[in-house]
């Protein structure tokens, strides 16, 4: 196995164990990781059209309109008219879904500690540049610049509920 094979196992494996241990943390609320980044998403930066979400998203190839219907039939989005034009459909959590991106985010906390003491002793600049340099160019790049600079944005503005 050559070092860009053993680097691609490694990604695979890290994506599969994270994305194993973040479903299981969230088992006990009903919703899956890509749900509650959803949620999370919508209760952080307010109402958005599907296209905005999509660039938000990392779920579903990019285009999360399946996982929206699905929440739409299980009452945690709704979709409305946009106050400013009625002919943009935009997307918000209800109620419920408010109290289980909430939630998530508490659950999610304990993943987080897990990951922070996995890897309290790597230098993180080297990793962060070279995800940079791997994913440069990608539309799943394009995704994280779009996140980096929603949340750097909102820094500077109070958030719905501390996402």
């Amino acid at each position: 196995m050559d070092e860009v094979e053993e680097l691609g196992l490694f990604l695979k494996a890290a994506v599969r164990e994270s994305d194993r241990r973040v479903n299981e943390v969230l088992r006990p609320l009903g919703i899956t990781a890509s749900q509650a980044e959803v949620l999370q998403l919508l209760d952080r930066f307010g109402p958005m059209s599907l296209g905005e979400l999509g660039s938000l998203v990392v779920a579903e190839g990019g285009h999360p309109s399946r996982l929206v219907d699905r929440m739409v039939q299980a009452d945690l989005v709704v979709r409305q008219s946009a106050v400013d034009d009625r002919r943009r459909v935009e997307l918000l959590p209800t109620e419920r879904g408010r109290q289980l991106a909430t939630q998530a985010r508490e659950l999610k906390e304990g993943f987080r500690d897990w990951v922070s003491g996995q890897i309290e002793d790597v230098d993180l600049a080297p990793v962060r540049a070279f995800f940079l340099a791997y994913l440069a160019g990608t539309e799943l790049g394009e995704t994280v610049r779009q996140r980096q600079s929603r949340s750097t944005r909102a820094q500077g503005c109070p958030t719905r509920s501390g996402a």
